[in-house]
């Protein structure tokens, strides 16, 4: 269990004859599943989503660094949703752009104006 501020960060579910952990390990319920977050290499909670045929672990925010300069960032999170998105560029100021949700899993983003292409890097934060 990892204590996180005044938050414990910690739980299993059980899922047929499977029980998961909040780190995406899995065992079965006659058997207990350790959880150790603070050996997590993405320092993220993690969320559970499904696609109606299988159940996932997910990281619940993601970040894009866009490290050439472009009008348009293509975005693979993974997330398995459409998350909300705020951009800043390398000033660390927020730019808005226009999003269009491929898939659950990929967006892209393109950024304008006063009607011409603004191409930049920075970093999309995505939860």
């Amino acid at each position: 269990m990892k204590s996180i501020g005044k938050h414990i960060w910690a739980f299993a579910v059980s899922i047929t004859s499977k029980l998961y952990d909040s780190t995406g390990s899995s065992g079965s319920p006659d058997s207990s599943v350790n959880v150790d977050l603070s050996s997590s290499s993405t320092g993220y909670g993690k969320i559970l989503t499904t696609d109606g045929r299988q159940i996932y672990w997910t990281n619940a925010t993601y970040i894009h660094n866009q490290s050439s300069t472009s009008a348009t960032w293509a975005v693979t999170h993974n997330l398995n949703r459409f998350p909300a998105v705020t951009v800043i560029n390398s000033a660390d100021t927020v730019v808005q752009g226009t999003i269009v949700y491929n898939t659950a899993n990929k967006l892209t983003i393109t950024f304008f104006s006063e009607g011409d292409a603004l191409a930049f890097q920075g970093k999309a934060y995505l939860n």
